[in-house]
């Protein structure tokens, strides 16, 4: 985050756009808070959630910023909804008076609906039904067009808990870009002057939080130091944005250099301000400027901080070099592999930014600067119908850097393609391609390649900071290469020679299997295991299986990640995470490598699972105890800790043989 972003500035960066919809400030706003695309296809689609199946009106329009909001590559809640806690509506539906608060015009729609107190429950259950009898603003109310034929609201978004509903008026349906509304315990408020204003809203109320420095000021400490406030205003910018309301609060924002302050009022309101900073240092200089007095431990850090770029020297490899871990070493250099030879189907794509032929030559792939990737694939029954058509897919949104086409089995071809914001994309031929991203880092992918080894099938990939990983896709273990930068070309051969060409030639590598993926096995049993019968304390255990893979990870924080998302799913003082049992033995397999990234957290995990209700969890650590107990000799005094913790676990509880 080299540059600084005034955000007391703000209020000019909206007057610019003024007239227009917020879709390029949004995506401006969303990256300097960290934001990053996450590559594939969104997880989130209009579609889903909770959507009502009643009350919708087809007669009216959806406005067009709506629409254009589900559909933008910009929309972080698309592909991360869990930064946004809301539920979405889709179609939006007329807003429904469920507690009985109408107005004094209640029946304007249909005056002899209700003919007497007995029927208004019937009111209300049929109102849900048929929009027509629905509920709305009174007449005359300040937020009405003059003379508005339709009074009613239509509802696109609910705070999680439903207390508060978002929704634009159904009179300026037909606008592009119409004013959103948000129901409080006052009744319906004006929150932003258009649909894309408040997605743009929702995003700096949301996404700072999990991104940036956080520091909570109680009322009780302004109260204690009046001049607080006087400083906020005095030093800080407002946003330009109206006051933000939700959960009996009202919120307006201030900005300054890296730093936002939220300024809230009202019952609800859990700390008075909150301020928000792109760095540590920005946010202290807020804190600064305001006088507040903050410890350590009152700051804090963000929730998610992006994986960091190496630093590395270009690739520069020389007969004899080795790896440390024997994965590789050094066989020869050489020259430049020969370039692949384009299907005449694919030669005349305009705008082709990188190719890919796979060793049989019956599939080839192409891609493109708008992200498409152009297959052609070649069989003998498809040569007798003549030659083929090249099929296309908008797969990225970022130029296509390289490509890899093979078998990942006797039946079948695919093609991975990466791009220039380090997405990597898996389309097996016989189905549509993979939703989610194979692999995302955040820099460009610089060569792919793949091949079938002795082991199965494997990919190789390069990115621009010099990292290379090589994944043995039958059982999903990965290899981190730190080889350098300027990589240019990968070529995998079925032997298991890796041809590197850098900024000085080509280098053979010749890679072996077993220290390239040690822990190879014991993901393949992980694939035998039905997690999704088994329940952790997020439901269905799905996720442990890739979370135990990753424990095996030579990359620090990529281990202890996943022993923290671990303990989340499996530890419980109950006996419902049916989960824990069955994970407990790969634990403790892994827990024996002496090379594992994240051993004492690891040895903790296991010691908690066996603190619990359940005695199947319990006896599963039980089981694997003797295989641990050589960590009380352990040099780390934090592993002979745990393996103290474990023992006193599994001790024998009253009743218990």
């Amino acid at each position: 985050m080299a540059e600084i972003i005034d955000y007391g500035q703000f209020a000019e960066r909206l007057r610019r756009q003024e007239g227009r919809p917020r879709w390029e400030l949004l995506d401006a706003v969303q990256r300097e808070w960290g934001y990053e695309d996450p590559g594939g296809e969104p997880v989130a689609s209009r579609w889903d959630g909770e959507n009502l199946g009643y009350g919708i009106d087809e007669s009216l329009p959806v406005p067009a910023a709506l629409a254009e909001w589900w559909d933008s590559p910009v929309n972080s809640f698309s592909f991360r909804p869990r930064l946004y806690w809301t539920h979405t509506q889709w179609p939006p539906s007329i807003w429904v008076d469920e507690y009985g608060e109408q107005d004094a015009d209640e029946d304007a729609y249909d005056d002899s609906y209700a003919e007497d107190v007995e029927d208004a429950e019937d009111v209300e259950d049929d109102a849900s039904l048929d929009p027509a009898r629905a509920d709305g603003l009174p007449e005359g109310h300040p937020l009405l067009p003059p003379d508005a034929p339709d009074r009613r609201i239509c509802i696109f978004m609910s705070e999680y808990q439903y207390c508060n509903q978002w929704g634009y008026l159904a009179a300026e349906a037909s606008h592009p870009d119409p004013r959103v509304l948000v129901s409080t315990g006052g009744g319906w408020q004006l929150q932003s002057r258009s649909l894309s204003e408040f997605f743009l809203q929702l995003a700096l109320e949301r996404l700072p939080g999990t991104y940036g420095w956080t520091l909570k000021v109680r009322g009780a400490d302004i109260q204690d130091a009046p001049a607080v406030l006087d400083r906020l205003t005095a030093s800080y910018g407002e946003l330009g944005l109206l006051p933000w309301q939700e959960l009996a609060c009202d919120a307006l924002m201030y900005g300054g250099p890296d730093a936002l302050i939220s300024r809230a009022c009202g019952s609800g309101a859990g700390f008075d301000l909150v301020i928000y900073g792109r760095t540590r240092e920005a946010l202290l200089q807020v804190v600064e400027t305001l006088g507040l007095a903050c410890t350590e431990e009152d700051v804090q850090p963000p929730g998610e901080v992006p994986e960091p770029l190496e630093e590395l020297g270009a690739f520069a490899l020389t007969d004899g070099d080795a790896d440390d871990h024997g994965r590789w070493r050094v066989d020869s250099t050489g020259t430049v592999p020969a370039a692949v030879t384009v299907p005449s189907a694919l030669r005349a794509l305009p705008d082709r930014t990188a190719v890919a032929l796979d060793e049989e030559a019956s599939l080839a792939a192409a891609g493109d600067a708008e992200g498409r990737v152009h297959l052609w694939e070649s069989t003998a029954e498809a040569a007798a119908d003549g030659p083929a058509e090249a099929v296309s897919k908008p797969l990225h949104r970022a130029p296509v850097t390289a490509l890899a086409c093979f078998r990942p089995d006797d039946a079948h071809r695919a093609v991975v393609s990466g791009d220039a914001h380090g997405v990597l994309r898996y389309w097996r031929t016989d189905c549509d391609p993979r939703p989610q991203p194979f692999d995302r880092r955040r820099t460009a992918v610089t060569a792919l390649t793949a091949a079938g080894l002795a082991t199965g099938p494997a990919l190789a990939c390069a990115w621009a900071d010099g990292l290379v990983r090589i994944w043995d896709l039958d059982s999903g273990s990965v290899a981190r290469l730190r080889l350098g930068t300027g990589i240019e070309d990968l070529v995998l051969e079925g032997d298991g020679t890796l041809y590197v060409t850098g900024p000085a030639g080509q280098v053979a590598l010749r890679l072996d299997a077993e220290g390239l993926w040690p822990h190879r096995e014991l993901q393949l049993r992980l694939h035998d295991v039905d997690w999704g019968s088994y329940w952790s304390a997020r439901g269905p255990a799905h996720a442990v299986r890739g979370l135990i893979g990753k424990v095996a990870s030579d990359h620090k924080e990529t281990a202890l990640g996943a022993v923290h998302d671990l303990y989340r799913l499996l530890v419980s003082k109950g006996s419902s995470l049916t989960a824990a049992a069955p994970a407990v033995p790969f634990l403790a397999e892994l827990m024996t490598d002496p090379a594992n990234q994240a051993r004492p957290t690891l040895l903790l995990l296991i010691a908690d699972i066996a603190d619990c209700s359940s005695a199947e969890n319990r006896a599963a650590v039980r089981a694997v105890l003797p295989m641990l107990r050589h960590l009380h000799d352990d040099p780390l005094s934090s592993i002979r800790w745990a393996a103290a913790e474990l023992e006193k676990h599994c001790a024998p509880r009253p009743g218990e043989e």
